[in-house]
């Protein structure tokens, strides 16, 4: 007797939200939502992350692009970074004793700010002050007893060896008065400077310094023209720039820990950089070129990385678990080895690193430096996966509607209508490819209601509404879906064959699923199957000439092996089998068309006709048990296309594994002809149901004395089998 298989009810290939559940009639009635729909898992792993403060606990959040990764951590940071002290600054200044070392100067979050703007202002009371020493006519008074004395003293000299002598003299007289009058006028400016940085030892320590510095080097900061005997004071002066302040992390502005972002890593923004300005050829440095990298500006809080981009820069990914590890930042300047000219660098004290990384990346970035860097695992331990799908439940909805009208409102968006809420958390279930469940892909989300709105603003209306949804989608397919419509209508134009209606032996209509760009498709294919009697060998043409993944490969060899214990098992299995994908010019892999595949051949072995008004897609094992497939809306929206574009005959349909229903959305047009009666959906579960549908004859099944029942399409299969062994068998005796 043969099973009878129902087409699905329409009902259930487009599940819609019960608007009863949302109590609103548009979003400007919700309040903002505050947290992510779902995604506990990575919630619970991103505040341990962040809490435990054991070395090597940084995070890795990981998911596929678009998930919205980076603004949940974001915001989970956000309130962490609430909590903790503003950070110190950091400065670089000279240092006096090795000026290739500059010395690096922690100060209140502020401070710094102010002290380099205090040794601007230094600089300028130095010149000021310097200036007037030597204009004064005090400075010039005691300079003319000076001269006086050491000319009378030149004039009683009656030994002109001696001469250098009192010239050198002189000149120390000179500079003795020089620093005792510059010292004068200095005093006050060094004394109000130490008073107001007393509780810092090191800032004291480095003025100090800088007045030594300034009394050794008075001669170079003052130059006389020799026609006006007028004296300046040069700011351009190179010497100045030791008692210039480096603000490399200015946190005036923070009012809590700092939380940095960079998405394009490089050893350089980083780590450091420092700038180099070329002097006769040669490329020189100092302290104030050195430029901050986000280790600094993040010194405190928190980093955010770009995983898959880190992992790429060498250098950058080196420099950060060097950092991580030693917990300072230490600047070694990258040099090529192959430059001309060599630059002269520095080798800059190393600052205290107190951070927590976050490193954003997909999953196979994640295994990939588990597996290879054994570094990773040891600096971080948190891994933060966050989920592509969430449950469609009654409370998720609710929150996912919140969420939407939390984006609308961010956005500053027209308020949309429930029904168009609706339309939107439907679509989220289609992007999930299954009705119990909601995607959590927020950026394709964030999309839609950005176009939705811009329709409704081209309408001018001030609602959004169900209809710009769905104007949106239709947008969004007809902007990309230029490569189908070419390939539809090469079909239509019988230049690709593909039958919509009738019958064919050993042959039948499989879908496949095309992607171009963030497009999918559905792609209808024939596949073919011939057999003749040979020593059990099944031939993949699509594998043969080494077009097919090793998905599809296997999915040959259990069509082979499921042949093969299926019938005659007592007789050598003597025929010869060849599969081919017809007109695929392309690299095909999967395993989704293998029942189609199979049942071609049964249809080639039984010699019965295969209804070609109908298609299939499904993954079949080795005990015939049909298996899920992906991509089963587009697979079926693109057959119905096909066969509506030739006119509805109610006879076409698709045919899915059963365990597929499950993943239905279907666009309303395909709901309304299943709703008509002009296209059916067949869910299947074995090998058996799908050859009964496209035979119209049971499949069959062994009876008690083992044989199929004579009317199935087994017992044909059985039978010509067994001619084949026969005749083989036969050949062999012929041969001996």
């Amino acid at each position: 007797m043969m099973k009878k298989i129902n087409p699905i009810n329409y009902k259930l290939l487009r599940p819609q939200v019960d608007l009863s559940h949302l109590n609103f009639k548009t979003t400007d009635e919700m309040n903002s939502f505050t947290h992510f729909v779902g995604q506990e898992r990575a919630l619970h792993a991103i505040q341990f992350g962040v809490n435990i403060e054991s070395h090597g606990y940084n995070l890795y959040a990981m998911g596929p692009s678009g998930i919205g990764k980076r603004s949940f951590v974001q915001a989970i940071l956000e309130a962490h970074a609430k909590k903790l002290p503003v950070p110190s600054d950091w400065c670089y200044i000279h240092n006096f004793a090795m000026p290739d070392k500059p010395i690096a100067l922690q100060l209140p979050p502020g401070l710094g700010r102010v002290l380099q703007e205090d040794m601007k202002s230094f600089i300028h009371e130095l010149g000021a002050s310097i200036l007037a020493v030597f204009e004064s006519d005090e400075y010039h008074s005691a300079l003319m007893k000076i001269n006086k004395y050491f000319s009378r003293e030149k004039e009683s000299n009656s030994k002109a060896e001696k001469t250098p002598s009192l010239y050198k003299k002189k000149h120390k007289r000179e500079k003795k008065l020089q620093l005792k009058m510059v010292s004068i006028v200095l005093k006050p400016i060094f004394s109000k400077l130490k008073k107001k940085y007393k509780s810092f030892p090191s800032v004291i320590a480095y003025l100090n310094n800088i007045k030594q510095d300034v009394m050794e080097n008075i001669a170079d900061f003052i130059r006389q023209d020799e026609k006006t005997n007028l004296y300046t004071f040069t700011y351009e002066n190179p010497v100045l720039t030791k008692y210039k302040v480096n603000l490399l992390v200015d946190n005036a502005e923070l009012k809590c820990a700092p939380i940095i972002f960079e998405e394009a890593p490089s050893y350089s923004s980083l780590i450091c950089r420092i700038e180099h300005t070329s002097e006769m050829g040669a490329l020189v440095t100092n302290f104030t070129l050195i430029r901050a990298g986000d280790l600094h500006r993040a010194n405190g809080g928190y980093l955010l990385v770009e995983a898959r981009k880190l992992k790429a820069n060498r250098e950058a990914w080196e420099a950060l678990k060097s950092a991580l590890y030693s917990q300072e930042i230490r600047i070694k300047p990258l040099e090529n080895e192959y430059d001309s000219i060599k630059p002269v660098s520095l080798e800059p004290m190393s600052i205290p690193l107190k951070i927590k990384v976050i490193l954003l990346g997909d999953r196979k970035t994640y295994y990939s430096l588990c597996q290879h860097d054994p570094d990773f695992t040891e600096l971080f331990k948190v891994a933060v996966d966050f989920d592509e799908q969430i449950k469609r439940n009654k409370k998720n909805t609710k929150l996912y509607a919140k969420l939407i009208a939390t984006i609308v409102k961010q956005k500053k968006l027209r308020p949309f209508h429930i029904s168009a809420v609706a339309a939107v958390i439907d679509y989220s279930s289609r992007l999930a490819e299954d009705v119990e469940k909601l995607s959590t892909h927020i950026r394709d989300i964030e999309d839609l209601l950005l176009e939705s709105d811009y329709y409704a603003g081209v309408a001018r209306k001030k609602m959004v509404k169900e209809a710009h949804i769905k104007q949106a989608i239709q947008a969004q397919i007809h902007r990309m879906d230029r490569t189908r419509q070419l390939y539809y209508e090469d079909i239509l134009r019988n230049f690709i064959i593909i039958k919509t209606e009738g019958s064919a032996i050993g042959q039948a209509n499989c879908l496949s699923v095309r992607r171009v760009g963030n497009f999918s498709y559905g792609h209808p294919t024939r596949v073919t199957a011939r057999v003749r009697l040979g020593k059990g060998k099944l031939i993949d043409i699509q594998r043969e000439i080494k077009m097919a993944g090793p998905i599809h490969s296997k999915a040959g060899l259990i069509i082979a092996n499921f042949l093969a214990s299926r019938f005659n098992q007592d007789l050598p299995f003597s025929l010869s089998v060849s599969l081919a994908f017809e007109q695929i010019y392309c690299w095909t892999d999967g395993d989704s068309a293998s029942v189609g595949e199979l049942c071609a051949l049964l249809s080639a072995l039984a010699e019965i006709p295969l209804l070609q008004s109908l298609a299939v897609s499904g993954s079949i094992d080795q005990y015939g048990e049909v298996q899920a497939i992906g991509g089963v809306n587009e697979k079926i929206e693109g057959f119905f296309d096909v066969c509506k574009a030739r006119g509805l005959s109610g006879k076409q349909g698709v045919i899915i594994p059963a365990v597929n229903i499950k993943n239905l959305m279907l666009r309303e047009d395909v709901v309304d002809a299943a709703r008509l009666k002009k296209f059916f959906i067949y869910p299947i579960e074995t090998i058996d149901d799908a050859i009964s549908l496209l035979t119209g004859l049971p499949a069959g099944k062994r009876e008690k004395r083992g044989n199929f029942p004579k009317d199935s399409v087994y017992f044909k299969i059985e039978e010509r089998l067994k001619e084949y062994s026969k005749t083989r068998i036969k050949s062999r005796l012929i041969e001996k």
